[in-house]
């Protein structure tokens, strides 16, 4: 059954913020500035387009968001914000500059290594990847971690997992990811994948550019 954070994008909003409290903002906002100037940028699992309404806005780019929730879609298009209807599960993504996944990856489990290889597949210069390793559903305490099981709902084929940072470290460097660090106090891992100047994506290196820690080093 699909959570109620996902009935309303005011309800997603507010459970966000009262997650990620003062880190909020600031969230969103290292991961917009890591997209290039002129970018076409296609935003995957964008809920709310926090992304764009906090980040890219101002920035000179050209946004779509895509989501399978058609009450996210109807309201981003009353809006005036580019968003389309797309179940990540079954289709492929639009081919744009830079593609960016914010805190949905875990949804996809164990299918999210086939889901990480169609954000490559898209991204003509750019992968964004930002996802938590701190959780709810990590908690020692039975009650928090059922409770936000069930708040995390999306109503398919939801996993009852999420990564620590030690797993999606590993896995996001096998699929060639090489800069990575930890942003908003720690509770988010964002990590980068470009594309060189003819087009080709990198080998895997792990050792690469690993970054422990700071946005800044992600640029």
């Amino acid at each position: 059954m699909i959570s109620p954070i996902y009935w309303h994008p005011y309800v997603y909003e507010l459970a966000m913020r009262l997650l990620y409290r003062a880190r909020y903002r600031e969230r969103i906002q290292a991961v917009a500035a890591l997209i290039p100037e002129g970018a076409r940028v296609a935003d995957v699992c964008a809920g709310d387009c926090s992304l764009y309404r906090y980040g890219l806005r101002d920035k000179s780019v050209t946004y779509t968001a895509y989501d399978r929730n058609p009450v996210f879609v109807r309201w981003a298009r009353r809006r005036g914000m580019a968003m389309e209807r797309l179940d990540l599960w079954d289709q492929e993504i639009p081919a744009a500059d830079c593609v960016v996944m914010m805190g949905s990856l875990y949804q996809f489990i164990p299918r999210h290594t086939g889901i990480l290889d169609k954000l490559i597949r898209a991204a003509r210069r750019r992968v964004i990847v930002n996802e938590p390793v701190m959780n709810l559903a990590q908690s020692p305490h039975a009650w928090i971690r059922r409770a936000a099981w069930l708040l995390s709902d999306a109503g398919r084929e939801s996993s009852r997992h999420r990564f620590t940072e030690g797993e999606l470290r590993s896995l996001l460097e096998s699929r060639g990811f090489c800069s990575l660090a930890l942003i908003a106090g720690g509770r988010d891992l964002v990590a980068v994948r470009d594309r060189d100047r003819e087009g080709r994506l990198p080998a895997a290196n792990p050792r690469e550019r690993r970054q422990k820690s700071g946005p800044d080093a992600l640029r």
